[in-house]
């Protein structure tokens, strides 16, 4: 009896996440391992952000860029340019073509209005001409989303390269109005 009476009323009682109005307030990132929830004299435990982006694929036949609606999270601000690359590595339809799939994003640091991406890629994320060209045309529509970012240079494997992938001229940096 004892038992039925605990478990009808846990759903009763206000929870830490509700407000004194009922309503749910945003949910903070659970920690796990040995480390206490919460005190009073820890630190606050960073809330992950969401933001909705456009992110570029290419169309079935690698002809032209499709723009999807995704939603990134990141717990630091600096955080989110690299959520916004990895978008661009999964495709959200089985026609659409991840541009930037098979590349590793290595770092993305933006200093002085500049984004510097250093990227490795596998041997099976070489395109052709064209889906070179989608690639970086990919990368500009996504990057300059952000109102902070004029420019960004992009490295492969922290070099300044030519070329990604031999077909395309990459200026170093692609400038917002290039």
């Amino acid at each position: 009896m004892t038992l039925i009476a605990l478990l009808s009323a846990c759903g009763q009682a206000k929870t830490p996440d509700q407000t004194s109005h009922g309503q749910t307030a945003p949910k903070q990132e659970q920690t796990t391992g040995s480390q206490p929830a919460s005190s009073s004299t820890s630190q606050p435990v960073n809330e992950s952000k969401q933001m909705k982006i456009k992110a570029y694929f290419g169309d079935e036949n690698g002809e032209k860029l499709v723009e999807k609606e995704v939603s990134i999270r990141y717990k630091q601000e600096d955080e989110k340019y690299s959520e916004a690359l990895k978008a661009l590595g999964t495709s959200p339809d089985p026609k659409q073509l991840a541009l930037l799939q098979g590349f590793t994003v290595r770092s993305v640091v933006l200093k002085d209005k500049t984004l510097t991406v250093d990227v490795s890629m596998s041997p099976e994320s070489r395109l052709g001409s064209g889906g070179e060209a989608l690639l970086l045309e990919a990368l500009k529509k996504t990057l300059f989303q952000f109102s902070e970012i004029d420019s960004f240079d992009v490295l492969l494997d922290g070099k300044a390269v030519e070329s990604l992938m031999g077909h395309m001229d990459l200026p170093h940096p692609i400038q917002r109005n290039s």
